[in-house]
């Protein structure tokens, strides 16, 4: 009998790739995620002092799957805190998935946002986006789109290519 998998099973490989990923684009920056899909983003800013970087913090009481934070400093005059949101899907990414994360992500408003899958994405998804060209649906501010992807078990990330749209992030 094979044992059915848990999204919760999914949260920690996620929450490595996350932080492998934000350190890759900020090398210098001090990075923290963390599981938050039983807590909430505000939470999550609380936790780690973040909260000055992000003046509504305590109305994110958004519960994202997984939530991550690269802290830049070293700038003239200011640090910059670059936040990230994951929501994490065991079955094909459907337009009620597509909506929950770009509903999140609107209230969080995050530097990037994240809904991923290791079974991708519904036929229909792909031809709304793709064929019919609304990547509208995926834009959650200006110039920030959630990026729609596959979630490979085997590597323990996402890779380059397996993104609903490409080019995002």
């Amino acid at each position: 009998m094979s044992k059915q998998m848990r999204e919760r099973e999914l949260y920690r490989p996620v929450c490595d790739w996350l932080a492998r990923f934000l350190r890759q684009k900020y090398r210098s920056a001090a990075v923290r995620v963390e599981d938050t899909s039983r807590s909430s983003v505000a939470e999550f800013l609380r936790r780690h002092e973040l909260t000055m970087y992000v003046p509504y913090w305590v109305t994110l009481e958004v519960p994202a799957d997984v939530t991550g934070a690269a802290v830049l400093t070293g700038r003239p005059h200011r640090t910059l805190l670059r936040l990230a949101i994951v929501e994490v899907k065991l079955n094909v990414i459907n337009l009620r998935d597509l909506s929950q994360a770009i509903g999140y992500a609107k209230v969080v408003q995050p530097y990037y946002a994240f809904l991923v899958s290791p079974k991708g994405w519904t036929e229909n998804l792909q031809r709304l986006v793709r064929d019919y060209q609304r990547s509208d649906v995926l834009e959650y501010g200006p110039q920030r789109w959630l990026a729609v992807a596959r979630w490979d078990h085997a590597s323990g990330s996402v890779r380059t290519g397996e993104f609903l749209l490409p080019g995002i992030p």
